[in-house]
């Protein structure tokens, strides 16, 4: 697993939620991080990645690499899926709703 930089938050390392560091490196998007999207689905890769979405494009020009903790400071409810298995998702209609949790689609099962 990538890292980035270590770095301060403003929260303290004792409520980390997540077994992953909290320097891990997470692929997210433009919109989330620079125009304040808010987060509306976070994927938990099979290859143990984590992906921190707002559902609102997949166009890899809009994709950035950074760093859990501060995906986490932007929206401490991500921290509900900290035990979310490799292979799934989670998603919520809004900021306020609750977060519903399902199995990815097999990677295998799209390529055929």
């Amino acid at each position: 697993m990538d890292t980035v930089e270590s770095h301060n938050h403003d929260f303290e390392p004792e409520v980390w939620p997540f077994q992953d560091p909290i320097n891990t490196a997470v692929i997210s998007t433009k919109p989330v991080f620079i125009q304040n999207f808010p987060i509306l689905r976070v994927c938990h890769d099979r290859d143990g990645d984590w992906q921190i979405l707002c559902d609102t494009t997949n166009d890899t020009d809009d994709g950035i690499v950074v760093c859990f903790g501060c995906a986490y400071e932007k929206d401490k409810t991500i921290g509900e899926l900290h035990d979310l298995p490799l292979g799934w998702d989670a998603w919520r209609e809004t900021e306020s709703s609750e977060w519903i949790r399902e199995e990815g689609e097999n990677e295998e099962e799209i390529d055929e």
